[in-house]
C-alpha cells in the first residue's frame, strides 16, 4: 500500500511538472508564458506535498489494527454437575454467546513495539494484554518484554483464532490459568546452524494471573521454555520441532502445615520450611512438547502434536473466622437472636498433577481442516478409583473432534467433546454423560 501511494505521488509530481511545462511554452493565448522560475516554485510546492504525505504514511504504517470476532452456540447435555461430576454443564443447557470480540492495537517504532490488546464480549471489557516489546540486537534475535502477556507454553502461545479446538486442554487452562500473567520475559533467537534456530524464553512473573490484584506475595514465579527444530533442511517433507519448559513459583504458607495427599487421603502434613521459604515451590511443573509436520499427501499437510505436563498445584487456604451475633424477625414478626458459627482456618493444599494432550490434523488445502484430539488431567496422582470423592481430585480424559472450513476471512468450526471420569471415581458413581457441542463463526482482520 505504501509503495502504491508513493508511486501516485511521484506520478503527480510528474504529470504537476508537465503542466507546467506546457503553460510555459503555449503562445498566442492571451496570456504570458510560464517562467522556469514558477515552473520551479511549483515544482517545490510539490515536493513539500511528498514530503508531508510520505510522513503521514510513515505513521500510518507504524500502527497495526488486528483482531478477530468469534461467535458461536454451544450445546450441553448436562444442566448441572451433581458431586461436581460433570467437567461440562450449563443450566441454560444451549446458548448463544461471544467467546471472543479481540482488537489488538500494535505500535512499532525502531526497535521498540507497544500492544493493547484488550477483549470485548456481553461479559464487558478485561485488558488482555498490555506490554512493551524492546528488540535488543539485529534481526530480533533478543527480544525483552515487559508488562502483561502470554507466559510461553506452547499451547498458551498459540492464538484462540488459530487453534484446531475451540478450547485449550485441561491441563493448560490448570497450569497457566487466563494464559498471561505480569513479568518480563527474555527471549533469545540463536543462529547456531543453518536451519537451526532454537529459542529461549526465560521470564519472571507476579504468579496470580494477568491482573495485579491477584499477586499475593513479593516473590516471583520463574518459567524457562526451549524449543527447537530438528535440522532437517528446508526442502525435506518431514520438520519436526521440539521442546522443553520449566515452571517454578509458589503461594505463601502463613502456617507450619499444609494438606497433602498420603496414602491416597487427605492428611495434614508438617512444613519444615520456615518464613517466607514455606510457599516457594509448591507451584511448579515440568513440560515436553513435540509436533511434526508431514508433507506427504496430495490433499494438504498433516500434523501431530502433543503435550505432556506434570507437577504440582495448591488450593489457597483461608483464615479462621469468628462467630457473629445478630438480630433477625422471626415467622412471628418479634425480633430474635441469630448466631452465625465461624470458620475453621483451612491450610493450603498441595496436589501433585499430570496431563497432557494430542493432536491429529489434516489439512485440507488452505479451505478445510479436519481435527482429532484427546486430552487427559489428572487432579491428583496419589489417589484412585475408588479414593476419589472430590471433584478436585478427579481425573478426567476428554475427546474431541471437529473440522473448519475457512472462506476468506471467515471460519466456522464444529467441535464435539466427549468428557470420561476416572472409573469408579466418586465412590463408583457412574459417569454422567456431560459432552458439549460447540458452532463457531469467527471473523479475523
Amino acid at each position: 500500500m505504501g509503495t502504491l501511494i508513493r508511486k501516485f505521488l511521484v506520478l503527480s509530481a510528474l504529470a504537476g511538472l508537465s503542466i507546467g511545462i506546457a503553460h510555459a511554452q503555449q503562445e498566442g493565448d492571451g496570456t504570458e508564458p510560464t517562467s522556469p522560475e514558477e515552473v520551479q516554485g511549483d515544482v517545490e510546492t510539490i515536493k513539500e506535498r511528498m514530503d508531508l504525505a510520505e510522513g503521514t504514511l510513515e505513521k500510518l504504517t507504524q500502527l497495526k489494527i488486528s483482531g478477530y470476532i468469534q461467535a458461536e452456540w454451544q450445546h450441553f447435555d448436562q444442566t448441572t454437575s451433581p458431586q461436581g461430576r460433570a467437567l461440562f454443564s450449563d443450566p441454560r443447557r444451549n446458548a448463544f454467546l461471544i467467546r471472543r470480540g479481540r482488537i489488538k492495537f500494535q505500535h512499532r517504532s525502531s526497535w521498540l513495539t507497544a500492544v493493547l490488546y484488550p477483549d470485548i464480549s456481553e461479559r464487558g471489557v478485561v485488558l488482555k494484554e498490555a506490554y512493551v516489546d524492546f528488540g535488543l540486537l539485529p534481526d530480533n534475535e533478543l527480544n525483552i518484554t515487559v508488562g502483561s502477556f502470554n507466559r510461553p507454553n506452547y499451547e498458551v502461545e498459540i492464538s484462540s483464532s488459530n487453534r484446531e479446538s475451540t478450547e485449550r486442554a485441561q491441563v493448560t487452562r490448570a497450569f497457566y490459568p487466563d494464559e498471561r500473567d505480569l513479568g518480563l520475559m527474555a527471549t533469545y533467537y540463536p543462529t547456531i546452524a543453518e536451519s537451526f534456530t532454537p529459542k529461549l524464553q526465560v521470564g519472571l512473573f507476579n504468579g496470580g494471573g494477568a491482573t495485579a490484584a491477584s499477586e499475593v506475595d513479593p516473590y516471583k514465579d520463574i518459567i524457562a521454555r526451549l524449543t527447537f527444530p530438528l535440522p532437517l533442511g528446508a526442502e525435506s517433507p518431514v520438520q519436526i520441532d521440539l521442546g522443553a519448559s520449566l515452571y517454578h513459583g509458589g503461594i505463601p504458607v502463613a502456617t507450619d502445615s499444609l494438606l497433602e495427599t498420603v496414602d491416597g487421603k487427605t492428611k495434614l502434613v508438617f512444613n519444615d520450611a520456615t518464613g517466607d521459604l514455606r510457599g516457594l515451590g509448591n507451584r511448579k511443573n515440568f513440560n515436553v512438547e513435540g509436533q511434526i509436520f508431514l508433507d506427504l499427501l496430495p490433499i494438504g499437510g498433516t500434523i501431530i502434536k502433543g503435550e505432556v505436563m506434570t507437577g504440582s498445584r495448591p488450593t489457597a487456604g483461608t483464615a479462621a473466622t469468628s462467630a457473629s451475633v445478630g438480630i433477625t424477625k422471626g415467622s412471628d414478626g418479634k425480633d430474635s437472636i441469630r448466631i452465625v458459627p465461624g470458620a475453621a482456618a483451612k491450610p493450603v493444599q498441595v496436589r501433585n498433577q499430570m496431563g497432557y494432550y494430542g493432536y491429529f490434523i489434516q489439512n485440507f488445502g488452505s479451505s478445510a481442516q479436519l481435527a482429532l484430539k484427546y486430552d487427559y488431567f489428572d487432579r491428583n496422582t496419589d489417589m484412585e478409583g475408588a479414593q476419589v470423592t472430590s471433584s478436585g481430585d478427579v481425573a478426567v480424559g476428554v475427546l474431541g473432534f471437529g473440522g473448519s472450513v475457512f472462506v476468506g476471512n471467515a471460519r466456522i468450526t464444529l467441535w464435539h467433546e466427549i468428557p470420561t471420569t476416572e472409573q469408579d471415581s466418586f465412590g463408583g458413581a457412574e459417569d454422567l454423560k456431560d459432552n458439549k457441542t460447540t458452532v463457531r463463526f469467527q471473523y479475523k482482520f
